[in-house]
């Protein structure tokens, strides 16, 4: 009853902290709020109070802002920290149920585990999905962007047309290096910044096009419909590839994901039938040379299923 009293303290702590966490940063911060005016049209705030700080190093670094960009992509409307809250909510009640189910400290840790990493990867799939999307609409953006200039409009008044007229949520991105123009940034400055918001090479190459095309000159239409074109080939034949391999993909994952499944649900509905093999040193040996063979056919299923185009 005491161990009863005690998971349920901790799961009601917990809430409390993403309820408080959550209410906190669900307002926007002082930078955003300027730099949705200056989007709006307003005038009178200062470009360094918009511009994101220069990027960490390290492995932490890496992930906090992946984290963060992930979490910005997925679609949710909440804040990084937020998000963590929850997953550390959803930890506390999956391994303290396991726990009150079986009464194993073992089984309450892998509770605890999936309630980290299953949000994390529901996010992760978010964003990739999310990342996709915008990949589809880089070659009608382009196209959008030559027919402007083509019309008559600056390359400045042709991406505030997409802003304004594009598909979202790409438009959202235009959106964002409008307000930059209009702070003052030129184009090539206003589309880096940009392209460290969308993290896509194809996006990179439009930055690239225009910082050539503003140090040297040229027909700058002719030369985002190429890139238009080289684009939409780049897509299509992403498109035919992961296609081509799907039931591969399937196939190999179903038969990774069998044997972690297959023992966690010995383990909860059978305890009796894996408690010897847990307990024997052979066992463990086992299971590590199992979990070894794991992560070499993800790394070799990854390297195989990369692709450079």
């Amino acid at each position: 009853m005491l161990e009863l009293g005690f998971i349920a303290l901790v799961a009601i702590v917990t809430l409390a902290i993403f309820l408080v966490v959550n209410a906190v940063l669900a307002r926007q911060s002082p930078a955003t709020e300027r730099f949705d005016r200056i989007a709006a049209g307003e005038s009178g705030v200062g470009l360094a109070a918009v511009l994101p700080p220069p990027p960490e190093t390290g492995p932490r670094a890496r992930f906090d802002t992946w984290f963060e960009v992930a979490v910005r992509r997925s679609g949710m409307d909440a804040s990084p920290a937020g998000v963590v809250a929850m997953m550390f909510l959803i930890a506390v009640v999956l391994g303290g149920g396991v726990y009150l189910w079986k009464e194993s400290l073992g089984l309450a840790a892998v509770g605890v585990a999936l309630g980290l990493l299953i949000p994390l990867a529901v996010i992760a799939y978010a964003s990739r999905r999310f990342r996709w999307q915008l990949q589809l609409q880089i070659p009608d953006a382009f196209r959008m962007l030559a027919g402007s200039v083509r019309a008559g409009q600056t390359l400045d008044q042709a991406i505030e047309f997409y802003a304004e007229r594009g598909n979202k949520p790409l438009a959202d991105e235009f959106a964002h290096c409008a307000g930059l123009l209009r702070l003052g940034m030129g184009p090539f400055a206003a589309l880096q910044q940009t392209a460290s918001r969308v993290r896509l090479l194809d996006f990179d190459l439009l930055v690239s096009t225009v910082g050539l095309y503003t140090q040297t000159g040229g027909n700058l239409v002719l030369m985002l419909e190429r890139l238009a074109d080289s684009v939409r080939d780049r897509n299509q034949y992403y498109g035919q590839f992961f296609a081509a391999t799907a039931q591969g993909r399937i196939v190999a994952f179903a038969l990774g994901a069998a044997g972690p499944l297959l023992l966690l649900i010995y383990a909860l509905a059978e305890p009796e039938h894996v408690q010897a093999f847990f307990a024997s040193p052979r066992g463990w040996l086992i299971l590590a040379f199992c979990a070894v063979l794991q992560v070499i056919g993800i790394v070799w299923l990854w390297r195989i299923l990369k692709v450079d185009y």
